[in-house]
């Protein structure tokens, strides 16, 4: 079955990730990036976990232990990467009892949640998902998609962002806004962005073009 794609905002959010190897590593590198306050629970760690730990200035935090169910206190979501199976499937329970959101690593039933290969440029996110199916197509689709992806689209799109109330100020029609910001989008691509003087140019332009 297919997922729907969520997208959520979980910077400030806290996350537990059972587990310190390579899988509970991969986990935690990843969601990094979007600002979470990640607990670490297990006994050991890998080197790249412990140095990633030390790098996070207080963004991860190592409980130097086997996971316990009260561990799950305050989570608002949780990864189940540990290398025990049954462990895994405990953590899953325990979640769903409390519906709390839980993946679990290469146990799709277990999961209310599964993770997508992500293509990630600044505010931009594209996510792939086969429905747990192909992990390995999901990452060749990933590296298609990112190659045909053009470079800087992320500082484009957050160029954009901060034109939106510029905008907005100056044009009360909806479908004249629709217009200006779809161009604004082909003329960033085309040129690689553009400064405010040139956005505000831009608005007059197809302002004086819609008032004829």
């Amino acid at each position: 079955m297919a997922y729907f794609p969520f997208f959520v905002d979980i910077e400030g959010k806290r996350c537990l990730i059972a587990g310190g190897g390579t899988v509970a590593f991969r986990k935690a590198l990843t969601l990094m990036d979007y600002g979470p306050d990640i607990v670490i629970v297990a006994p050991r760690v890998i080197p790249e976990m412990e140095r990633l730990i030390k790098e996070s200035r207080g963004k991860l935090t190592w409980r130097r232990r086997e996971v316990k169910e009260t561990d799950l206190a305050t989570m608002d979501f949780v990864i189940a990467g540990t290398s025990d199976e049954e462990v895994n499937r405990r953590i899953s329970n325990w979640c769903r009892e409390r519906r709390i959101p839980v993946n679990v690593a290469d146990q799709q039933e277990e999961c209310s949640f599964i993770f997508p290969a992500l293509i990630k440029d600044g505010d931009i996110t594209v996510g792939i998902s086969t429905g747990g199916n192909s992990p390995a197509l999901a990452r060749y689709l990933k590296k298609q998609l990112k190659d045909a992806i053009p470079k800087g689209l992320g500082s484009l799109a957050k160029q954009l962002g901060s034109y939106r109330d510029m905008v907005r100020e100056k044009v009360d029609s909806l479908p004249v806004r629709r217009s200006i910001f779809r161009a604004m989008t082909e003329e960033g691509i085309r040129q690689g962005g553009f400064s405010g003087e040139q956005a505000e140019e831009l608005i007059e332009r197809m302002l004086a073009e819609h008032e004829k």
